[in-house]
């Protein structure tokens, strides 16, 4: 993915240019799960650099007997940085530990689409399913890619097989 900085704050969906150092920030609290979600895009200073970040952060109630203090889980983490000619690349994304950098077509484009989608829910009140929403949105298929399998669009041209002109080899 390469793209100017505008066309990348639309990608994320936060609606206008972020200033260095500022921040565009979702939240949701689930009462009934005990988690409290924040998902952010922030730039740096002197914007060398975009990142986008989800977080889940779970009541002490719910959280496991293994958390002495409940610590932010990182659930998603998206780094871009610009060229030379100020174009946007993405260049690191984690979801759940995991390194998804090259491991599934066109990764970028799609980290933004999943971001995306769980700034929707979280808009719409809800707290969605990540381990679903990773495997909806962010695997690939044994068949190289999304999209429907079969034959797409018209059928291929058929060429009448004619004999060649006279005096012509094949």
């Amino acid at each position: 993915m390469r793209v100017e900085y505008k066309e990348l704050m639309e990608k994320l969906g936060v609606g206008h240019e972020l200033s260095p150092y500022e921040t565009r920030p979702w939240f949701l609290y689930d009462e009934e799960k005990g988690i409290t979600c924040s998902a952010e895009v922030r730039v740096g200073p002197g914007a060398e650099d975009v990142e986008l970040e989800i977080q889940f952060l779970h009541d002490e109630e719910t959280a496991s007997d293994d958390d002495e203090h409940c610590d932010p889980e990182q659930v998603m983490m998206m780094r871009f940085l610009p060229t030379k000619d100020q174009i946007w690349c993405e260049s690191i994304m984690l979801l759940k530990g995991e390194d998804y950098k090259n491991k599934i077509h066109n990764w970028g484009e799609r980290g933004c689409e999943f971001f995306c989608l769980f700034i929707g829910a979280l808009q719409m009140g809800e707290l969605p399913d990540i381990d679903e929403l990773i495997s909806e949105h962010l695997t690939d298929s044994k068949g190289g890619g999304r999209g429907r399998r079969g034959r797409v669009g018209k059928k291929g041209l058929k060429m009448q097989q004619q004999p060649p002109p006279m005096g012509m080899k094949t």
